[in-house]
């Protein structure tokens, strides 16, 4: 019987705990893949169609409400907008960058991708400047560029997202 028995433990720990670690490693990789998701999955803020996200975006600007606003960007670059958006509030700038978006949106020419969609627009930079960009100063020369607000959809929610502002 002590045979018997030393032979099945032995088989089942040769056969049955790979199985066992495998059946393990699938439900983790499944855990952290739903944990990884549930952000997407729960992220209702956006329109039905980019124009919409946009206008609902500029809405909130209007009202001064740059948490919701920052809540129409993709999930992984809402906290960076928020500060951002803080920040032009904070000073005073919130007014001018809402007239520039939507001076922006007027001269739209768009691209379809699937469930991406860029607004390409064009514009003219007539004297050499210096722009403050995420804590740091560009130096942008004179010329003509072609600059792009891209939008993707939230494949889990159906919502469309600013990617690119």
């Amino acid at each position: 019987f002590l045979v018997l028995l030393a032979g099945g433990v032995l088989w089942f720990v040769l056969n049955g705990m790979p199985y066992i670690n495998n059946l393990r490693a699938n439900w983790e990789a499944h855990r952290l893949q739903a944990q990884w998701e549930k952000p997407y999955r729960e992220d209702k803020y956006g329109g039905k169609t980019p124009e919409e996200t946009y206008d609902m975006f500029l809405t909130a600007l209007r009202k001064g409400d740059t948490t919701l606003a920052s809540k129409y960007f993709v999930v992984d670059k809402q906290e960076r907008w928020t500060k951002t958006l803080e920040q032009y509030k904070n000073q005073n700038l919130l007014a001018n960058f809402i007239n520039e978006l939507e001076n922006t949106k007027k001269i739209w020419i768009r691209k379809d991708h699937g469930n991406i969609v860029d607004f390409q627009y064009k514009i003219l930079v007539e004297k050499d400047t210096i722009a403050d960009f995420e804590g740091g100063e560009i130096k942008v020369p004179a010329g003509n560029y072609t600059n792009e607000t891209e939008f993707e959809l939230n494949t889990y929610t159906k919502v469309w997202k600013i990617a690119v502002l």
